[in-house]
């Protein structure tokens, strides 16, 4: 529904808002860089919402790992954290993907995770 990166958004949003975790959707090219993570507060953590709950599409371990690292250029790993992009059903229709795909893609998190931070 939106498109677009958080390059406009990211100082008076990520500065000005009173949360500790900020959940950030990065699944596909639509939102953009992880440039704008560099104006995160020293006291929020960035959770990359890197796995797409959309589709079923296969993420794997090794390709999270490496968008992880490339996020850390602009915010220290220890500062980052992985989720799904979103919830598995975000609409009234839901998405088009079985409880077998979004248990594998559980596991993805999980694995990288441990790979990651572990």
């Amino acid at each position: 529904m939106v498109e677009g990166g958080y390059d406009l958004i990211a100082k008076p949003i990520f500065r000005g808002i009173r949360a500790q975790r900020l959940l950030l959707e990065y699944d596909d090219e639509r939102s953009g860089s992880f440039e704008p993570l560099q104006v995160i507060p020293d006291d929020k953590i960035a959770v990359l919402g890197l796995v797409t709950t959309k589709t079923p599409r296969r993420e794997t371990p090794e390709a999270l790992a490496g968008r992880i690292r490339q996020a850390s250029q602009f915010v220290p790993l220890e500062r980052l954290a992985l989720s799904p992009q979103c919830g598995f059903s975000t609409s009234v229709l839901g998405n088009r993907i079985t409880e077998e795909d979004q248990r594998r893609k559980l596991s993805v998190v999980v694995e990288t995770a441990r790979r990651v931070w572990g």
